[in-house]
């Protein structure tokens, strides 16, 4: 298999690539993602995704652009870069030798009773790349079945969001949402507890019963929960804080509690 080499920006896979990466609205119409790092590329395919199109440095294409040749299995372009040019078209500072873009369907919030997670997340407003990923990173790792998002969140799929979850977001069911407090409705006839995270009142959250089925909303940086889905929460909890700080790292926070919540669960198994 002998790929095209392209040595001008102006090429319309290398055009494409980068409007993927820089605009959400073209992401969302086009159905595509573009995605940088083997990292990434790796999880993509692992996850079942169809790829459109695989670019890499010359020298590494030469050293392994076969293998991942082989794991694509459908009609893919392959495209050789000089470095020069690679590095141009990546968001990272230090480059690495593979991108490629894929196509992917985002998944909408419908209510389906035969699937009613165990244990969610609810993200309201969340509008740090970093903490969105690591918020989804984090969920990954700790077998978080269902990640929502509601409008006026940052896109989980821009190149900053996906960098930060390390390719786990493709492991877990990552809905948006229209009307999260219609959802948040759904979720509780379904028997699902819902708990609003809040930085100033609230249970503490060691101290919280947790529901077999729950849902955890973790709220924007700085306004917080939306008051519509706080007054809708069966539970509000907070975590102390004994120092000098006026309130914790949203990510932070979601780690904290995700993991009490497993802990609870675990010692309350017989």
């Amino acid at each position: 298999m002998e790929p095209t080499h392209v040595t001008s920006s102006s090429h319309t896979l290398l055009k494409e690539f980068v409007r993927l990466q820089n605009n959400t609205r073209y992401r969302q119409k086009k159905q595509q993602l573009a995605l940088e790092g083997p990292n990434l590329v790796y999880e993509a395919l692992e996850a079942g995704l169809t790829p459109r199109a695989f670019f890499y440095t010359r020298e590494y294409f030469e050293q392994q652009g076969i293998e991942w040749a082989e794991r694509a299995m459908s009609p893919v372009k392959h495209v050789t870069l000089p470095e020069r040019l690679f590095a141009k078209i990546a968001e990272t500072e230090t480059p690495q030798p593979i991108a490629a873009i894929f196509y992917f369907n985002r998944l909408i919030y419908h209510l389906n009773t035969e699937e009613v997670p165990k244990f969610s997340l609810i993200l309201d407003r969340l509008q740090d790349p970093g903490n969105m990923g690591t918020v989804i990173r984090t969920a990954a790792a700790a077998g978080v079945e269902t990640v929502y998002y509601t409008a006026g969140s940052v896109d989980p799929y821009n190149s900053k969001v996906l960098r930060a979850t390390a390719g786990s977001i493709f492991n877990v069911k990552l809905y948006q949402v229209g009307n999260p407090l219609e959802m948040v409705r759904d979720l509780k006839q379904n028997g699902v507890q819902v708990i609003a995270a809040s930085a100033v009142s609230g249970t503490e959250h060691w101290s919280a019963k947790y529901a077999d089925r729950c849902s955890l909303i973790i709220g924007n940086e700085s306004a917080g929960i939306d008051d519509k889905l706080i007054s809708e929460a069966d539970l509000l909890i907070s975590i102390p804080i004994f120092g000098r700080v006026e309130s914790l790292n949203a990510a932070v926070s979601a780690a904290l509690i995700i993991y009490e919540i497993i802990r609870h669960r675990k010692s309350s198994s017989p």
